[in-house]
């Protein structure tokens, strides 16, 4: 379920595109723009360690 390595990839650049959103939020100083871009920070890492995992898993 979790070995195709294009689902991680897509996640990674949907949380880019939201980081991309909490970068403008914070430099027009709007509310939230520090929390969606910690947030999308997380979610990164978290498809960045998902798709280690799916080529460490696939090279068996």
């Amino acid at each position: 379920m979790f070995s195709n390595p294009r689902q991680p990839i897509i996640l990674f650049v949907l949380s880019f595109a939201g980081m991309m959103l909490g970068l403008m939020l914070k430099v027009l100083h709007w509310p939230g723009g520090q929390l969606v871009t910690g947030s999308m920070i997380m979610v990164q890492i978290i498809a960045i360690v998902w798709l280690i995992i799916v080529v460490a898993k696939t090279k068996d």
